[in-house]
């Protein structure tokens, strides 16, 4: 907390491999297809990704509310839903930090949201598997971590 509410929001790309991203650009009027039954409103967003498929796949992101998301990895933990799952938002995980920036305007709103989620380990394609991620979301108001293990997805508070 600076005193004037401000948001900082920083980490470490932790990729040894060169994807060709590059900052990407979703304006508002900019829709995308989810891979289940998740919605696409229209908060413009930016951030650092590739674009497969007409698909913005970002490794971190902000939306013109403040709301980012930076995926980290999460390799030897992450165990995602194999499958989409009746009664719950079923969002791939290839689509997650678009999801949540298209979506909604506060950490509050993504944590409420989520209790009703399910992420898919579902690839865009053949070419590229499904990363094995977890996530930091925040504004400017406090943060979480979104991590999916073998027992299901957890969220925890961020306080550093």
């Amino acid at each position: 907390d600076d005193g004037q509410n401000n948001m900082y929001f920083g980490r470490n790309l932790d990729w040894s491999e060169d994807y060709g991203e590059k900052i990407v650009f979703a304006p508002h009027d900019y829709h995308y297809t989810p891979a289940f039954n998740a919605e696409d409103k229209n908060h413009p967003v930016i951030g650092i990704g590739i674009i497969v498929e007409d698909t913005p796949l970002y490794f971190d992101c902000m939306n013109d509310a403040g709301l980012a998301v930076a995926g980290l990895n999460f390799a030897k933990y992450c165990k995602y839903a194999t499958e989409a799952v009746n009664f719950t938002t079923n969002v791939a995980a290839y689509e997650f930090p678009l999801w949540v920036t298209r979506n909604f305007t506060s950490v509050d709103d993504v944590q409420e949201a989520l209790k009703n989620v399910t992420i898919v380990g579902k690839p865009i394609n053949d070419r590229f598997p499904v990363a094995t991620l977890h996530w930091i979301i925040a504004d400017n108001t406090r943060s979480i971590v979104v991590e999916c293990t073998e027992d299901g997805m957890h969220v925890y508070d961020d306080d550093v």
